[in-house]
């Protein structure tokens, strides 16, 4: 029998702006549950990409293996992180979680696709937990320029992760919840954290 592993599969969004798609998986090899963080689109350039109107990430890897997609989760309702979740929605059919603007925003799309919009839940923030196959996931509020961002903590039995979401270190936004580094510092002391996945345009 082979031992359960987790991994770790962007799909888009590493090393680009835009198409954030990230899969999270954890089980026996070739047979992960599996989860996907964000599924966004990025926009053309004139140069290079004339009369295109959105650029998808290629989701072919995670459509062969849907029968284990647990759940799809939003980190915050810009559209390079949700912007596709709607045309891949009837491909998928999982359950969609994110906070309530971002889900607002999302059945917003739903509706326009005429996917049910009760596909997407409203979760809470932190210390509230979905559970999804052999993960629990939390949404974390953190700084960035549209309400209700979130990072997120995905607990597994191989470990913790942070996947950072968007963010920006800032105590006193004038849009959104602040930056609580105390809330950070938390997560780190309740279970070592394995990996840091930091997705923010220009952290470097």
């Amino acid at each position: 029998m082979k031992a359960n592993r987790l991994i770790y599969l962007p799909l888009g969004g590493a090393g680009e702006i835009g198409m954030n798609a990230y899969v999270y998986g954890y089980g026996p090899e070739d047979k992960e549950r599996l989860i996907l963080v964000d599924l966004g689109v990025t926009f053309p350039d004139m140069d290079t990409t004339p009369g295109v109107d959105l650029i998808m990430p290629d989701m072919a890897w995670l459509e062969a293996r849907k029968d284990r997609l647990e759940a799809i989760f939003i980190t915050h309702a810009h559209e390079d992180h949700i912007g596709a979740v709607a045309h891949f929605w009837g491909k998928f059919k999982c359950p969609v979680y994110a906070r309530k603007f971002t889900a607002t925003i999302g059945r917003l799309k739903f509706d326009e696709h005429g996917h049910p919009k009760d596909a997407i839940t409203v979760v809470e923030a932190r210390p509230d937990v979905v559970k999804a196959g052999p993960f629990d996931v939390q949404f974390v509020p953190v700084s960035h320029s549209i309400p209700e961002s979130s990072a997120l903590v995905i607990d597994t039995e191989a470990g913790r992760i942070v996947h950072s979401g968007d963010f920006k270190l800032d105590e006193k936004p004038l849009v959104g919840e602040a930056w609580d580094a105390n809330m950070f510092q938390a997560i780190a002391r309740e279970r070592p954290v394995k990996a840091l996945m930091c997705d923010s345009t220009n952290v470097c």
